[in-house]
């Protein structure tokens, strides 16, 4: 048994997991409801683990390639063509749909 992927947040984990369960590879949530009782720290947060540790390299790569690649944005952005604040996660404006600069 191995860990592949730890994260306070449960729903993240699970996502992950079932990557691998597509896969083929057996795996399971360890501390799967430490977060949700309050437990505060990386030992009781939510981890992701392989039963079988030759498996290890290729869950790591089935992991990674489906981990965001390049920045995570976190500001508001106002639009360019209505002046309309937008969350971070839009790439166009919920007004009127112009495209976020640089997207």
């Amino acid at each position: 048994m191995r860990d592949v992927f730890s994260c306070p947040d449960v729903t993240e984990v699970g996502y992950y997991k079932t990557m691998l369960d597509a896969a083929g590879i057996p795996s399971f949530i360890r501390n799967e409801n430490g977060a949700t009782i309050g437990l505060i720290g990386a030992v009781f947060s939510p981890a992701l683990c392989i039963v079988e540790d030759a498996q290890f390299d290729e869950a790591l790569r089935i992991l990674k390639s489906r981990q965001p690649q390049g920045p995570i944005r976190l500001d508001e952005w106002t639009c360019p063509a209505c002046s309309e604040k937008n969350p971070p996660n839009f790439d166009s404006c919920w007004k009127c749909n112009a495209m976020r600069p640089g997207a």
